[in-house]
């Protein structure tokens, strides 16, 4: 009989003390919260950040900035055909080759001067990335995108600065 009063005297308890004590301390939490995350970026966060920035140069000293590094680049965009290449296709016994053209997009107003004088090394470039291609990766279908990225890449360290915008095929054949 003592174990059935015990829990009314529980439920009794519980109601009498109307259950409201508990949203205080949650009221406390999401009131202070955002003066403690102030507090803690102000005083702790920020001066660990201030000891790691660079304090500013003094005014007086400029650094000379080299003519030869700038790059400028027009509104047109211009275009340079690239020599046709024909390359065998890998693992197919020489029997099986590749035919692309494509042109050279670009903003800067040198490229036509810098493709000139980096010819060789551009078609040797292509050639190989277009060499190392097989049969089973021409099937594949976004391979005419991976082929462009490889030699957009490469051109631009070949070409220094970078100034290939886009490249375009105007053929890609497999014969």
């Amino acid at each position: 009989m003592a174990e059935e009063n015990t829990p009314q005297e529980a439920n009794e308890q519980s109601a009498k003390s109307g259950g409201g004590g508990g949203m205080l301390p949650a009221l406390l939490v999401i009131l202070l919260m955002p003066v403690i995350s102030f507090a803690m970026f102000k005083f702790l966060f920020l001066p660990e950040i201030a000891k790691h920035v660079p304090e500013p140069a003094a005014e007086d000293h400029h650094e000379e900035i080299d003519p030869s590094k700038i790059q400028v680049e027009s509104g047109e965009k211009i275009l340079v055909e690239f020599p046709a290449l024909i390359v065998n296709i890998s693992g197919v016994s020489m029997t099986r080759f590749l035919s692309v053209n494509f042109t050279i997009e670009s903003q800067n107003p040198d490229i036509q001067d810098k493709v000139d004088q980096y010819e060789m090394e551009m078609k040797d470039l292509a050639i190989t990335v277009l060499r190392h291609l097989t049969l089973a990766d021409l099937e594949r279908p976004n391979i005419m995108d991976t082929v462009r990225n490889q030699l957009k890449q490469g051109f631009d360290q070949v070409l220094q600065p970078p100034m290939v915008d886009e490249i375009y095929f105007t053929q890609f054949v497999v014969q």
